[in-house]
């Protein structure tokens, strides 16, 4: 069954959707025929529409549940994250920040630079492993949990649903047959669509552009149109995506769900339809051979990617829950059992015996540890000590050598620094250096003419710490000297 499913999603990941969608109600009278009695077919992820429409996005049924309060309990900090952390400063700075001009980001008291490299890419790898372990262990619980695309969606379906009404009184208006509140209403939740897409695009130009700084920029008439340029697009995209796209992106355009099948097996939990269960499938008759479910369509309904979880697992499949809940509804109603919608794996097998799982973890930890390793060993002063090409070495008049070197430093925490730079007990340079900023300074080191060549110590002291660096002393009169 795993190399099925495994091959059939590599089919769909290969070639374009050009299965013609079904209706609702052609799809009603092909369920009334009875249970499919011909052998299994491999699982069709070409992912049956139920009423879609190429410009009318589907209208989404909200069902409460336990799993909308998990869903509530992960996109909600998400949200409150992303809209409020713009708003935090620290230290007179803001608290989250990508500066572009100085190839900065600042994120409370760690600041990465553009040398911090093997960090960030220590951070990717270890979020592309720990997505992979997700993945294979709980389906595509990044996509119903904490995709900005299904947090986004089901906030405008939310909102459609709060203003318009139901999704029969949603559907009406589809027709042409609502009335003028109920059309007036439509225009409100255009307008409130729009407010909270210009929202997200404020936010979003926040990280990079400080409110205060844009702030003070409209106040004076000077904002910049290359902002305005990316608020639009921002915010054209947010209305555009969460408003009427919505599960076309997640079919047509994320590489997540084409890329899955590497990473599923036949023992990861996911959302199924238990057929044995609920076929064949008829209004509730107790006197009947009618499997539990009643064909009642509230799975189709409250599904955001308008699947029928029934038809098998597909690729357009977010593991959201939402027909789970609904789906438990019906049976409580009716005094059934749950679960005939549910979100468990095709074979039970223990956490320890799966050892790709194992792998994923590990990997995963170990990018972590790195990574913060790294981190915590990266010094808040970077030091760069040349020698001088132009001027080796000097005779003074005393008889004593003299070397130069170029001094190159980066102050690489988000406060000002004084620098001073010893060597014997003798302060060669002191300087000033703000925060985030580069400077440069030339030293000479004197040694006596006896001093043959080879590694000296320099000393150099900041914000109450000490590092010793070796550079390179020449001398070619030390041998003369000596004689």
């Amino acid at each position: 069954m795993s190399d099925t499913r495994n091959t059939a999603f590599m089919a769909q990941a290969s070639k374009s959707e050009t299965a013609a969608p079904a209706t609702e109600a052609s799809s009603y009278t092909a369920r009334h025929t009875g249970p499919d009695t011909s052998p299994q077919k491999p699982v069709d992820w070409q992912a049956r529409r139920i009423d879609i429409n190429d410009i009318t996005p589907h209208r989404v049924k909200i069902a409460s549940g336990r799993f909308r309060n998990w869903r509530r309990l992960t996109t909600w900090p998400l949200l409150l994250f992303f809209f409020l952390t713009p708003w935090l400063t620290w230290n007179g700075n803001p608290a989250v920040h990508f500066d572009l001009n100085k190839k900065v980001f600042q994120m409370w008291d760690w600041v990465l630079w553009p040398e911090d490299l093997t960090i960030i890419i220590g951070l990717l790898a270890g979020g592309a492993f720990a997505l992979f372990f997700v993945a294979m262990y709980a389906g595509r619980l990044w996509c119903g949990y904490a995709c900005p695309q299904t947090t986004w969606t089901f906030l405008f379906i939310w909102l459609e649903e709060k203003i318009e009404g139901s999704r029969n009184q949603r559907r009406k208006l589809d027709q042409g047959l609502g009335s003028n509140v109920q059309k007036a209403r439509r225009a409100i939740k255009f307008i409130a669509w729009g407010a909270l897409s210009l929202a997200t695009a404020i936010t979003a130009l926040a990280y990079f552009y400080p409110l205060q700084q844009w702030a003070n920029d409209v106040l004076a008439g000077d904002i910049s149109w290359m902002a305005i340029a990316w608020l639009i697009i921002i915010g054209g995209l947010t209305l555009i995506n969460a408003g009427w796209l919505r599960e076309k992106f997640c079919t047509d355009a994320c590489p997540y769900s084409r890329f899955q099948s590497v990473m599923f097996d036949s023992f990861t939990r996911t959302v199924r339809y238990d057929e044995q269960r609920g076929e064949p499938r008829g209004k509730a008759n107790p006197d009947s051979n009618q499997g539990d479910c009643v064909d009642c369509n509230l799975c189709v309904q409250v599904c955001p990617t308008n699947i029928d979880i029934r038809d098998g697992l597909q690729i357009a499949c977010v593991d959201c829950g939402a027909c789970v809940d609904a789906c438990d509804q019906v049976m409580d109603k009716l005094g059934r059992a749950r679960g005939l919608i549910t979100y468990e794996p095709e074979q039970q097998l223990s956490f320890a015996q799966r050892w790709r799982l194992w792998g994923y973890g590990m990997a995963a930890t170990l990018a972590a540890v790195l990574t913060l390793v790294s981190a915590f060993d990266s010094q808040p002063l970077s030091i760069n000590i040349q020698r001088d090409r132009f001027s080796l070495y000097q005779l003074t008049p005393q008889d004593t050598i003299t070397n130069r070197y170029v001094l190159s430093l980066h102050n690489r925490t988000a406060d000002d620094m004084t620098v001073t730079i010893i060597d014997q007990q003798q302060t060669l340079a002191r300087l000033g250096i703000p925060a985030g900023a580069r400077a440069g300074q030339t030293i000479n080191v004197e040694r006596p003419l006896t001093r043959p060549s080879g590694k000296i110590e320099l000393s150099i002291e900041y914000n109450g710490q000490r590092q010793v660096v070796e550079v390179s002393y020449s001398n070619p009169y030390a041998t003369l000297a000596s004689y």
